[in-house]
């Protein structure tokens, strides 16, 4: 799980390579990316310092002694550094510690320097998320499936997966929801899917008409409320600007909560047809 962050942190400014040099002309002592998972028995986040401008990262020590702290067991835990190399003459400075938080716990990060400059960030962890089908909407030609996650606050990476006779078929979603009551609604849009899962597997075989639906799963990074991007949508050009979504005391960037979960749905045959699919 901490993989997927790092990913996004690389796009975001592993991306822009030796261009990221910008003059802040601030007092604020570090940047900090990453999530914190209840998956994961060990935590990672990317830590850039800050002197006047964000420099290039080389592969050196950084000034910086990482902790942190959950707010509900008042366990401490200290971070290490290590230099990871993001592309040719891009590194990279990720902390980590080995514990596994629970669902809801809140967890305090502290960045220290050397002259007593810190940067900090609380992060609560959102509750345990158990998924249903709601209301789905089935006629022919037309399968719509709203999963229903209880208790979460935020969804966040939404993709689909088409389970199928003729392969595997992912698709990566918006980070369209609805909140109600109960939790968040992430709908799967089969009507719309299928046509490009039928374009692929005619692409590689010439035919559709033996192709056979067996599940339809949704996988999602169930959140923090507060990781919500700007725009909802993960855009290097916007994250990259320093301010634009943050909410590190006396620094830069974003640390999250979250986790990866998965829904599941073996289809009827019913379903099948009404997808357009053969149930031979």
């Amino acid at each position: 799980m901490i993989r997927f962050w790092l990913l996004v942190l690389a796009l975001v400014l592993g991306a822009c390579d030796e261009s990221v040099d910008v003059v802040l002309g601030t007092e604020r002592a570090y940047t900090v990316y990453g999530h914190l998972s209840v998956r994961s028995d060990t935590q990672a986040v990317r830590v850039y310092a800050i002197d006047q401008t964000i420099d290039v990262v080389r592969p050196n020590q950084l000034d910086a002694s990482v902790t942190s702290r959950n707010l509900h067991t008042g366990e401490v835990y200290t971070w290490r550094d290590s230099v990871i190399q993001f592309g040719r003459h891009n590194f990279g400075h990720v902390f980590w510690a080995r514990f596994r938080p629970d669902f809801e716990e809140r967890h305090r990060l502290e960045l220290v320097r050397s002259d007593g400059a810190m940067s900090a960030v609380e992060v609560q962890m959102p509750p345990e998320s158990i998924p249903e089908l709601v209301d789905p909407r089935i006629t022919p030609g037309f399968v719509h499936l709203p999963v229903l996650w209880q208790n979460a606050p935020r969804l966040n990476n939404i993709r689909v997966r088409y389970h199928t006779n003729r392969g595997t078929f992912t698709f990566e979603y918006p980070n369209d929801q609805v909140r109600n009551e109960r939790g968040q609604i992430a709908t799967v849009l089969v009507y719309a899917d299928v046509r490009e899962v039928f374009r692929e597997i005619f692409r590689a075989t010439g035919s559709t008409s033996d192709a056979r639906l067996k599940a339809i799963e949704q996988i999602v990074l169930v959140s923090s409320g507060d990781w919500i991007p700007p725009g909802n949508v993960f855009s290097p050009d916007v994250l990259i600007e320093p301010g634009t979504f943050s909410n590190v005391e006396n620094g830069f960037g974003y640390v999250g909560a979250g986790y990866e979960a998965s829904f599941y749905y073996e289809v009827s045959d019913s379903v099948a047809v009404a997808a357009g699919f053969s149930v031979r």
